[in-house]
């Protein structure tokens, strides 16, 4: 069960759409959606560059004036926040904080049960007109699910759990089941390998764990392709939504989440559970 959800917010089509999916999720929990917004305010006094004699005036008038322009801004994706909660009948809460957006969103998320962002983000829009990399610097540290959702919404009925075997898939799997107790969804379980008979008593317990949580529509599926293969060439356009492990949290130059979940990021059309 599904209790509280974190939808960070920026002014992006994919702010928009994590308004949009978690307001979805919220509707099958009849639970809590609140909105937040991120200033990160020495971000924009370091924008400012350095300060020439005798302009320390200016610097500050422009640095007020960036400020003021970005209080706006988040004024108004929370006042949009606001009327499409309100609109889709959902408990929701509007918040604002200040600092780094990826550090206040790991910090707020630790309360959270869901955290539902951007599979990009635009965070730092008061300073930087390009996508950021908070997703990854989130999913690095988080112990809260994340479902990172793409810019445009889709209603989710059929999801796919990229499963095999592993502790960080079954964790992911069993944070899904929270999620997925809301809802009817077709479900299908796809586990690779070259071991059918290990691969077919995997999949078995799976199933038994998500019919405990009432999911009934459940399709158990066997590949001897390679998973991201699988997911690229086969599987993946089936789905409204993947489910799948993280896998390593070393550095995030080497590897975040398995290859095939990096290929979905990269993808970044269809939404992605990310169980922690």
């Amino acid at each position: 069960m599904i209790r509280r959800i974190l939808a960070p917010l920026d002014p992006s089509l994919y702010g928009k759409s994590v308004i949009d999916y978690a307001c979805f999720l919220a509707s099958g929990h009849r639970t809590e959606v609140t909105g937040v917004v991120v200033l990160d305010i020495p971000e924009i006094t370091k924008s400012v560059g350095p300060i020439a004699p005798g302009g320390m005036y200016w610097a500050k008038r422009f640095e007020a004036a960036k400020i003021n322009d970005a209080k706006e801004h988040v004024e108004e994706m929370l006042s949009e926040f606001k009327q499409l909660c309100s609109e889709k009948n959902i408990r929701h809460v509007e918040a604002e904080v200040q600092g780094s957006p990826s550090e206040q969103v790991l910090f707020e998320g630790t309360f959270y049960d869901l955290i539902v962002m951007g599979l990009r983000t635009h965070f730092h829009f008061e300073t930087d007109s390009r996508y950021g990399d908070s997703l990854e610097k989130i999913i690095q540290h988080s112990i809260t699910p994340i479902l990172a959702v793409p810019k445009k919404f889709k209603p989710i009925e059929k999801v796919l759990i990229a499963f095999d075997g592993s502790f960080p898939a079954a964790r992911a799997m069993k944070r899904f089941a929270h999620l997925a107790s809301g809802f009817n969804f077709e479900v299908n379980i796809l586990m690779a390998g070259s071991d059918e008979e290990t691969a077919q008593y995997y999949l078995n317990y799976a199933e038994k764990y998500l019919r405990s949580y009432n999911v009934k529509n459940i399709i158990k599926t066997y590949t001897e392709m390679d998973l991201r293969r699988a997911l690229e060439e086969k599987y993946a356009d089936w789905a409204d939504l993947i489910v799948t492990g993280l896998h390593s949290k070393h550095s995030i130059k080497e590897i975040i989440v398995g290859s095939h979940a990096k290929y979905l990021i990269r993808e970044g059309n269809k939404p992605l559970f990310i169980g922690q």
